[in-house]
């Protein structure tokens, strides 16, 4: 056995006092979840606990390995995946406590027993996904408690003869769909861990030589180009990074060639977090993800890439979760690290179509994000179109989570509906019909279009579908005005009377005032600016930050009801206090004169202290007279131009022709 596959044991001590003079948090928090395990209580509730609880359960006699207490079977498989064994070896080896030993090896034997690879046990406690993640964590556990006087040989009998019959069981259960599922790649990295750590000529040449070749075409199939995963679940693509990260990370202590497609695209799922997370460090709740941390993934990517702008975006040291993997050594190495700045501000992962617009790298500058991509798989949300916007160091319009994944819940359905996002919907018809828990009944097609970022401003715009049957072109495009002013415009193209209805999920109450929708939060405030005479009403509706939490927030719904094209303009201000600019819609006319109609084209006039900015937006082509516009007295062709007046001067702009 080769159990100092993660951390040589002359290092641990030192970890040890590092982790206590540096996270005294971490450590309290370690020893307290070990101590409820000791006492057979659990409670999911590590940040990458992928189905967290919040409410502890206590097996008061022996643990029933494939009970559900809480009627979700999700239950049954954060018990089976055995993340809590990791926390007893951690709490051994920093109170040298033997009783945590004595825990991990009394549920340890139960577990082997009585859990056996039968039956229905491959739909509960022996699921190919959970073999493969009790992989990494009992090699993990048992490390920290090789040097226990109580683990004896008859232990470390039956421990390492469950582990080959993992290894086989994942080595023989491979099939075509797990190659472009997250689950394929949590199996293939498990038997990896347990190739190294039997270190068995055979079965290890044998266990290794696979996982890397399944790990390989894993990840050439399930990674898009941008770096962004296909399955469009921020949580999932960090369970995927951390396996791969892990893969990156055992293989070099171990001299094993890694394939440079592994190598390549891992640092691109890594810089697919840098330009998602938000300025708090944290992802948005995109389809089925928390909101959860990014830096210590950010941290594990830098120190094994090197690479200082990835740091940029992670924590100043190595954090507590990574030393536990990447040994005491890697604490100088990182931080001869040399920071970088990002080369972008904004980004646009246009494979995906996902999106991200900032401010700058401040945890104080504002942050926009906007999908307009592929559904992914049944982690994905109907949410094309969606907008997030996090400004003033909080959010405001968010993404409102997943909750849970039990089948027929109403909660689960809505929050992955079409309603439960922000974006648009024709005649209270969804887009894309969710179909229980998993499923779907029909899907909207997105239309991509390019994303233009510049120094003043960023541009996008997307298009779905999703109501072609009703003779409705679904189309959004956002101009955001640096730092602080996003111009919002939905646009319907059809024949026929339809209503049309916004969507904003806010994260705070919101009160409307004349034609604003004002939400305050604890240091600034969200100011919509509704451009049209809309109906407005607020309905407290389900938000979830995490799985298994849920709490109310004010929900905006606006409606229009429109004859032909139809376009709502609505202007979104983040200020310290309540949005003190002023905006009037202004006419657009051609050089003879001729003021254009609305389903020409559009203005806007936005006047703050600095700046006074025009925006003229034209919906469609214009062919009636002479193309050379006038707005606000200035000479303008294009799609759409922003003029920015101050006292430095006057500076026209097209951003699309």
């Amino acid at each position: 056995m080769n159990i100092n596959l993660y951390l040589d044991a002359r290092e641990v001590e030192d970890i040890c006092n590092y982790c206590i003079e540096n996270f005294s948090e971490e450590v309290v928090e370690t020893i307290r979840i070990a101590n409820d395990v000791s006492n057979n209580t659990f409670k999911f509730e590590w940040k990458w606990d992928m189905e967290r609880t919040f409410v502890p359960y206590t097996f008061t006699k022996d643990i029933i390995w494939d009970k559900t207490p809480n009627n979700d079977e999700e239950w049954v498989f954060m018990l089976n995946r055995h993340r809590y064994w990791i926390t007893l070896g951690q709490a051994y080896v920093l109170t040298k406590d033997e009783k945590y030993t004595k825990t991990f090896i009394r549920q340890l034997t139960h577990w082997i027993k009585n859990v056996r690879q039968v039956g229905e046990a491959e739909k509960t406690t022996w699921r190919t996904i959970e073999a493969g993640i009790r992989g990494e964590n009992w090699v993990k556990a048992y490390s920290y408690f090789s040097n226990s006087e109580y683990i004896n040989e008859e232990t470390t009998r039956i421990f390492v003869e469950s582990l080959k019959e993992h290894g086989e069981y994942l080595y023989n259960n491979y099939c075509d769909a797990r190659k472009l599922s997250n689950w394929g790649v949590l199996e293939s990295h498990g038997l990896l861990v347990i190739g190294l750590f039997l270190n068995d000529k055979e079965l290890s040449e044998k266990y290794v030589q696979e996982s890397l070749r399944r790990l390989e075409e894993q990840i050439d199939l399930q990674v898009m180009e941008d770096g962004m995963h296909w399955e469009q679940s921020p949580m999932y693509l960090n369970e995927v990074l951390h396996c791969y990260l892990d893969t990156i990370n055992l293989c070099k202590r171990n001299n094993i060639e890694i394939p440079n497609i592994i190598l390549e695209k891992t640092k691109k799922l890594a810089y697919a977090n840098l330009y998602m997370k938000k300025p708090n460090h944290r992802q948005i709740c995109q389809s089925d993800s928390d909101d959860t941390d990014l830096r210590d993934m950010l941290s594990k990517a830098a120190y094994l890439f090197e690479d200082g702008i990835l740091k940029f975006g992670a924590y100043e040291e190595i954090d507590f979760e990574s030393i536990w993997s990447l040994g005491y050594d890697s604490i100088k190495k990182y931080k001869d690290i040399n920071v970088k700045c990002p080369e972008h501000v904004s980004y646009g992962f246009e494979d995906s179509g996902n999106y991200y617009m900032r401010s700058g790298w401040s945890e104080n500058d504002n942050y926009m994000y906007f999908h307009c991509g592929t559904l992914g798989s049944g982690h994905g949300h109907a949410d094309l179109l969606h907008i997030s916007l996090f400004a003033n160091g909080e959010d405001y319009l968010i993404d409102p989570g997943r909750y849970t994944y039990i089948e027929g819940n109403e909660e689960r359905e809505y929050l992955k509906s079409c309603k439960a996002h922000n974006t648009t919907i024709v005649d209270d018809d969804e887009f894309t019909k969710i179909n229980g828990s998993w499923g779907y009944s029909s899907v909207a097609t997105p239309i991509k279009h390019p994303f233009i970022s510049k120094d003043s401003y960023d541009y996008l715009e997307g298009s779905h579908l999703g109501y072609i049957s009703k003779g409705i072109f679904t189309n959004r495009s956002l101009i955001y005005i640096k730092p602080d002013i996003w111009v919002l415009v939905d646009r319907f193209y059809g024949e026929g009377t339809h209503k049309y209805n916004q969507i904003f999920q806010f994260a705070k109450n919101v009160e409307l005032k004349n034609e604003k929708t004002i939400c305050k939060g604890n240091n600034g405030a969200l100011t919509l600016h509704h451009i049209n005479k809309l109906d407005k009403y607020i309905e407290k509706k389900i938000v979830s930050y995490h799985y298994n939490q849920m709490e109310l927030q004010d929900k905006l719904i606006t409606t229009l009801k429109g004859d032909g094209f139809t376009s709502i303009l609505t202007v979104i201000n983040s200020s310290k206090k309540e949005s003190n600019i002023s905006i009037e819609k202004i006419p657009i006319k051609n050089c003879n004169g001729r003021i254009l109609e609305d389903n020409e084209a559009e203005a806007i006039k936005i006047i703050n202290k600095e700046n006074t900015y025009i925006i003229a937006i034209c919906h469609n082509e214009i062919f009636k007279g002479k193309k050379l516009l006038i707005v606000d007295g200035y000479h303008i062709y294009g799609k759409v131009v922003l003029i920015t007046k101050n006292n430095e001067g006057i500076k026209k702009e097209i951003i699309k022709y």
